[in-house]
C-alpha cells in the first residue's frame, strides 16, 4: 500500500520548489509540454522549470527560457530539451541536454552569485558554459550551428575515447554528420539561414522580472505512453538511467510494459524492474539425505 501511495504522489505534477528551480518559461508562442515526474504539464508563461524536467515543443512553437545563471535559451519548433543539475562534493553541475530540435543560446551576462553556468550536451556534442550567442539545430543524423558572437569550445563526441575539441568563434558555421568529423566555414549558408526560426533572428526581451514573485501552476496534460518518451529511454546510459528510476512505476501499465519488453535491447537496465524474479537470490540446495552430520565419521569400507 505504501508503494502504491508513493507512486500516486509522484504522478501528481507540482510546482517546482524555489531550491529546485533552474529556469522559467517567460515567452511561449504555441503549444509545449513539460514532462515532470510520472506526469506531464501544459507549458505556460511563468512556469518554473526544475532539474529533470523535459520541455517538448510542438511543430510551430517557440519558447524562451530564462535560466538562473542569467543565460537565455530560446527553444524552437519540434524540440526536446532536458534540464539537469547535480551537486557533488567537488562542485555543482548544470546542463541542458538537446535530444533534437532548434536552440538559440545566449549566455553573455554571467553572474557569479547565480552559480555555475549550463553546459550544453547532445548525443553527438558537448559544449561547456561560456559567453556566447549561437543558433543550432540537432537531428539524429546531423548537427548544424552558427556562432553569432563570442567563442565556443565544441566537443565532438566519439563512439570511444574523449571528445575531439573544435574551437569556434563569431561568424563560424559548423556542420557535422556523425560519425564523421565536423566541418567549419565562415558565414551563414543561405539554406541554414532560411530554416532558422524567425523568432531566433532577433533578441527577444527579457521578462523574468514579470514572473519573479509569481508562481504559475501549469495545467495537467494527458498521461504519456512509451511512444511519447521512447527516444529518451533509448538515449545514452547517463540520460536514460535516471529516467528509469523516475518512470519505473510505468512498468505496471500494461501497454507501457509491453513496449518496454519489446524494446528491451535498447534499454537493458529495465530488465530487473520488469522481471525481478530473475534477480532474487536462489534458494539454497537442500543437503542430501546421505550427507554426513556434524561430528559423524565415515562408515567403514
Amino acid at each position: 500500500m505504501r508503494v502504491w501511495l508513493l507512486a500516486i504522489a509522484m504522478s501528481v505534477p507540482c510546482l517546482a520548489s524555489a531550491a529546485d528551480v533552474l529556469g522559467t518559461i517567460t515567452i511561449l508562442e504555441g503549444q509545449a509540454l513539460v514532462y515532470r515526474g510520472l506526469g506531464r504539464l501544459h507549458a505556460a508563461e511563468g512556469v518554473r522549470l526544475a532539474a529533470g524536467d523535459i520541455v517538448e515543443t510542438a511543430a510551430s512553437t517557440v519558447a524562451q527560457l530564462e535560466m538562473i545563471d542569467r543565460s537565455v535559451v530560446e527553444v524552437g519548433p519540434a524540440t526536446r530539451l532536458m534540464l539537469n543539475a547535480s551537486s557533488g562534493r567537488q562542485k555543482t553541475e548544470r546542463s541542458l541536454y538537446l535530444l533534437e530540435g532548434w536552440l538559440k543560446l545566449q549566455s553573455t551576462k554571467r553572474d557569479s552569485a547565480a552559480g555555475p553556468g549550463f553546459d550544453l550536451r547532445g548525443p553527438a556534442f558537448e559544449v561547456p558554459s561560456g559567453a556566447v550567442v549561437a543558433v543550432m539545430q540537432a537531428t539524429a543524423a546531423e548537427m548544424r550551428l552558427f556562432v553569432e558572437s563570442g567563442e565556443m569550445r565544441m566537443g565532438e563526441r566519439q563512439k570511444t575515447g574523449a571528445p575531439v575539441v573544435v574551437n569556434l568563434r563569431a561568424g563560424d558555421y559548423y556542420q557535422r554528420k556523425p560519425p564523421a568529423r565536423g566541418t567549419v566555414a565562415s558565414g551563414v549558408p543561405p539554406a541554414f539561414a532560411a530554416e532558422v526560426p524567425r523568432a531566433f533572428r532577433d533578441t527577444l526581451p527579457a521578462r523574468i522580472d514579470k514572473f519573479k514573485d509569481r508562481a504559475i501552476a501549469a495545467r495537467d496534460a494527458p498521461a504519456f505512453g512509451y511512444a511519447d518518451v521512447g527516444d529518451w529511454l533509448k538515449a545514452e546510459p547517463t540520460v536514460r538511467r535516471p529516467l528509469m528510476q523516475r518512470w519505473r512505476a510505468k512498468a505496471h501499465e500494461a501497454p507501457f510494459r509491453a513496449a518496454l519488453i519489446a524494446n528491451l535491447s535498447s534499454h537493458p537496465e529495465w530488465d530487473p524492474i520488469l522481471f525481478p524474479e530473475k534477480y532474487r537470490p536462489k534458494d539454497p540446495v537442500p543437503p542430501r539425505p546421505d550427507a554426513l552430520a556434524p561430528g559423524a565419521s565415515a562408515p567403514p569400507r
